[in-house]
């Protein structure tokens, strides 16, 4: 008969291996995002961190606008009485191969 084991996730999360292996793809994605964001910059003081955690790590855009560095954002342009659409950068997205 078949045995179930219902924490197998816990166990291979916590393998060295996969520990490894998951802060390594937290740094590749990093590195990319990092290199992204560095040829957008104009101004303003945006950075990639990376945090590592105990089986998880997790690669941020910070900065008070992150948001809408990351998807994008509506301008005021006053002059014209018009407003535009900014289209965000996707940093983070495009450094982890979702877009």
């Amino acid at each position: 008969m078949a045995e179930i084991y219902y924490d197998i996730a816990d166990t291979i999360a916590h393998l060295p291996g996969v520990r490894q292996a998951v802060k390594t793809a937290a740094e590749t994605i990093a590195a990319k995002a990092k290199a992204d964001l560095a040829s957008h910059r104009k101004t303003g003081k945006a950075e990639i961190e990376v945090e590592h955690r105990d089986t998880d790590s997790s690669v941020s855009l910070v900065d008070e606008a992150a948001v809408s560095i990351e998807y994008g954002h509506f301008v005021d342009l006053s002059e014209a009485d018009e407003v535009v659409f900014a289209k965000g950068l996707y940093i983070i997205h495009r450094a982890a191969g979702l877009i």
